[in-house]
């Protein structure tokens, strides 16, 4: 939302908003020492592939790059005042805790609601058809997790049959985006560059998946 506010491209902004979790080294290191440097290889190629893609399709979407309705930016005029800082500081924050908070709240009590059926080991445990990564790449991308918190996931239903391509679906799309995110986000974005987010991670994950599914190297792991 910064980016935004001080005019970055759409597709600069959303570059950083996805390239940030999904291309974090240390949780590449992570992903390599838990899960083996497979995923970890098939998360950097597609993370870096989705961050790109994504960026550039956002600024081909948007005619003026810099044009967004956001709220005023004095905060960051480096002419205002200690006091007058102070007091956009707060009108800020609390307009940001009025506005987000609750939606933010409300969705994540939601998800929470229906993770036990989401996540029923009858729709993903072993599941490699289409249908299924089709359904486990919109559950990936729903979802809001903390940073490297796909990489116990996707380890502990591995560990209960989940199939390698669904782990991978899931590597990808968990940590890229998610419902609460394109929430937060929603002021400083254009509606079709918050569906490309959404659309680009979900197919990045289900074309992941598809490609795994069809190598070797991921039968015996």
């Amino acid at each position: 939302m910064g980016l935004r506010k001080q005019q970055a491209s759409p597709g600069a902004a959303l570059a950083f908003l996805l390239g940030n979790p999904t291309l974090n080294p240390a949780v590449m290191v992570f992903i390599a020492a838990v899960l083996g440097w497979q995923f970890m290889l098939v998360r950097l190629v597609v993370g870096v592939l989705l961050v790109f893609g994504a960026a550039s399709l956002a600024n081909r979407l948007v005619a003026d790059p810099l044009e967004v309705d956001v709220q005023d930016a004095a905060i960051e005029d480096p002419a205002k005042g200690g006091g007058t800082l102070l007091a956009e500081w707060i009108k800020t924050l609390w307009w940001e805790l009025r506005t987000i908070v609750p939606g933010y709240l409300l969705i994540v009590l939601l998800l929470g609601a229906g993770r036990a059926w989401l996540f029923d080991p009858n729709l993903t445990l072993g599941g490699t058809g289409v249908v299924v990564l089709i359904g486990v790449a919109l559950i990936g991308t729903l979802f809001v997790i903390p940073t490297a918190g796909e990489v116990p996931i996707v380890q502990t239903l591995m560990s209960f049959g989940l199939a390698p391509a669904a782990a991978v679906v899931l590597l990808v799309t968990l940590p890229a985006i998610s419902l609460p995110t394109l929430f937060i986000v929603r002021s400083v974005f254009p509606r079709r560059v918050l569906a490309v987010a959404f659309g680009a991670v979900a197919l990045a994950g289900l074309v992941a998946g598809l490609v795994v599914s069809f190598i070797p190297a991921f039968a015996g792991t």
